[in-house]
């Protein structure tokens, strides 16, 4: 018709146009006219189909979708069709306290620190008992410890008994699966059992020896919990408590002496059977500084190393000790069973030490 162009647009209908982004059709498309703008509904001839037409017209179907020029094309004009960029986020920073805090919250309380030192030790330590306790205790005529167990008589079955049960259930509940809460304190009871059922059973040691006992077990399970939570103040305490009982058999007087005075007397007068006095004097200095962990955090202080050194002393006390009787070819030939006699006790003061540790590390966390 008259005011149609070549490119299918009239210039009457592009000055009235809603919009000045209005896209044109595609190259090749044939042109829909555009509707006129009048000032009450649509043109005439544009509007409903009439009666007795189902379709409308070939050429009249669904629209055909709009024209998306390429890059290229921005700049050519008002007409031509502009794609929006949308601009770039502006990076989000966290506040610098608040990562700190997050940070030094989390790394104040780990969780399960122990799932797997846990089962790793319960099965070393448990193959080390077992090997100790399969060790003959002589060699002319030849002993093992299971012949206490067969042939002794009542309770003097019960220690051997204890060492074989606990060694073989430590490697056990290691390879079962369970979670670390159980598993942490099905390790403690095991120590605890190790420990205390042949006290009870056979004769009950004065408390000279029991309460450094006691106070070894809770100094190794603090110095571990001080380790992982660097935090916590029932870690330190409990290292205290280890300290106190450790070092009360030295401090409190016998007999109107005062056992520490007595082993420096012996150290400076270089008598006989010093290794004793040295051994004495080593758990001293090493108990006392145990109490580093008070160190403020985050410093671990060293906790875990003077765990350790806590619990593998009596090897160290034991070996000084055997060298300083003599014969030692002697007793290794003969008496195997003497060089691996540390290894229960090491071994239930490990069990104890990380099973305690895993328990109350589970709340803290």
């Amino acid at each position: 018709p008259a005011g149609y162009q070549a490119g299918g647009v009239s210039p009457h209908a592009a000055a009235n146009a809603a919009t000045m982004f209005a896209s044109g059709p595609p190259p090749g498309a044939q042109p829909s006219p555009p509707a006129p703008q009048y000032g009450g509904g649509p043109a005439p001839g544009y509007g409903a189909p009439s009666p007795g037409y189902g379709n409308p017209a070939p050429g009249y179907g669904a629209p055909a979708p709009a024209y998306q020029p390429p890059p290229s094309s921005a700049g050519m004009g008002i007409h031509s069709p502009q794609q929006a960029t949308p601009a770039p986020l502006p990076a989000v920073h966290q506040p610098y306290l608040g990562a700190q805090t997050g940070g030094v919250a989390h790394a104040g309380r780990p969780v399960e620190p122990w799932k797997d030192p846990l089962k790793l030790w319960m099965f070393v330590w448990g193959a080390i008992a077992l090997a100790a306790f399969a060790t003959p205790v002589m060699t002319d005529p030849m002993a093992f410890q299971w012949d206490a167990i067969i042939h002794g008589e009542g309770k003097m079955k019960i220690p051997g008994l204890v060492w074989a049960s606990v060694g073989l259930l430590s490697i056990v509940f290691a390879a079962i699966p369970m979670s670390t809460l159980p598993r942490g304190a099905l390790a403690a009871v095991l120590g605890i059992a190790g420990i205390f059922v042949p006290l009870a059973v056979t004769a009950f040691p004065p408390w000279q020896i029991l309460v450094p006992m006691i106070g070894s077990l809770a100094l190794v399970s603090g110095l571990l919990v001080r380790h992982e939570y660097v935090e916590s103040l029932l870690a330190r305490a409990l290292v205290t408590v280890g300290v106190v009982c450790t070092l009360a058999p030295y401090l409190i007087p016998e007999h109107g002496q005062i056992p520490l005075v007595l082993i420096f007397k012996a150290l400076l007068s270089g008598g006989n059977h010093m290794e004793i006095v040295i051994v004495a004097l080593g758990q001293i200095v090493l108990v006392v500084l145990c109490l580093l962990a008070w160190m403020p955090g985050p410093a671990t202080a060293g906790a875990k190393v003077f765990a350790w050194a806590v619990i593998l002393y009596p090897i160290l006390g034991f070996l000084l000790t055997l060298l300083g009787n003599g014969h030692i070819g002697d007793v290794i030939s003969k008496q195997p069973g003497a060089m691996v006699a540390w290894a229960p006790g090491v071994a239930y003061s490990v069990l104890v030490g990380y099973g305690l540790a895993t328990v109350i590390g589970k709340q803290l966390e």
